[in-house]
């Protein structure tokens, strides 16, 4: 690269950087012989509808090479830059990517098991449903939960962006790019004709997947079957799906950083019919009962343990 060009871009990294700094949350968590930490970016308001939150990791430790990573309604853009990650998917089928790779991943009903040799750094970028069909410019029942490269979806403006985040020199500044990167092509790529459609996913996750479907059908002024084709089609999961997700999302967190005082509360909290009803979704969604999944997690946000 010629001086003057790595001059503008470091220029131009500082001056993003120093936008995100009261948006990023630190953990480092340091305890022999697993350690991680990771970097948290919340969007902005502008981002806040179609970006959950993009976070650069890096992690070392025998205990963390398999990991179960849990559905949550989003699409993820994965971009690995430690050593290779194996990801097993919902079909048991095996990924790999190389150092460096991007990738994108569809929402998922079922957890996937990430694999590494005990060590590894990389970005995880959660978008929304919204988000990703603005990013992506298709529907998202085209992809569904694949894997796939993001220079197969993207052409080469995903090469240009992963090589600048190699470059980088923080995760800070690597996540400051990425943001910059997905608002330009979000923002590009409004489309007035799917924005009942937004409306719709943004009224589900505030009310945490408990809007019953005929309300959301009134609230954005169609039909139910209209909708479920509509939202299917677009985002790539059902409206009654996507719920469903959004329900075991909510009681995941509420489980991990809130108080539970009985599994039966939560799951009243959560707008399951019952405690039972509550563990077959998270036999569904994590492989384990309530319970058992608790017995896999690992503190400080550091996910959970295949």
């Amino acid at each position: 690269m010629r001086p003057e060009v790595d001059s503008h871009r470091r220029f131009a990294d500082i001056r993003l950087m120093s936008n995100l700094a009261n948006r990023i949350r630190t953990v480092d968590h340091r305890d022999a012989p697993d350690s991680w930490r990771m970097d948290t970016l919340a969007p902005s308001n502008t981002l806040a509808p179609f970006l959950r939150r993009a976070t650069a990791y890096t992690v070392q430790g025998a205990g963390l090479s398999r990991q179960r990573e849990l559905p949550n309604g989003s699409a993820v853009l994965v971009f690995n830059l430690g050593s290779e990650l194996r990801v097993e998917d919902t079909k048991g089928r095996r990924h790999r990517f190389s150092n460096p790779a991007a990738f994108y991943s569809g929402p998922s009903d079922s957890y996937v098991v990430t694999e590494t040799d005990g060590a590894q750094e990389g970005i995880v970028v959660e978008l929304t449903l919204p988000g990703a069909r603005r990013l992506l410019g298709r529907p998202l029942n085209e992809l569904r939960d694949s894997m796939i490269s993001l220079a197969d979806l993207l052409g080469s403006r995903a090469y240009d962006v992963l090589e600048r985040i190699v470059e980088a020199r923080s995760p800070v500044a690597r996540l400051a790019l990425l943001e910059a990167a997905i608002e330009a092509r979000i923002m590009e790529a409004d489309d007035r004709s799917a924005r009942d459609l937004e409306r719709a996913w943004n009224l589900q996750h505030v009310r945490g997947g408990r809007m019953p479907i005929s309300e959301l059908a009134d609230a954005v002024g169609c039909s139910r079957k209209h909708l479920a084709v509509r939202f299917d089609r677009e985002f790539g999961l059902s409206p009654k799906l996507l719920a469903r997700i959004m329900r075991f999302d909510r009681a995941i967190r509420i489980v991990r950083f809130g108080n539970v005082t009985t599994w039966s509360d939560l799951a009243a909290e959560c707008g399951y019919a019952d405690q039972a009803h509550m563990a077959r979704e998270f036999v569904a969604m994590a492989g384990d009962p309530p319970t058992a999944l608790l017995r896999r997690s690992l503190p400080d946000e550091g996910g959970f343990i295949d």
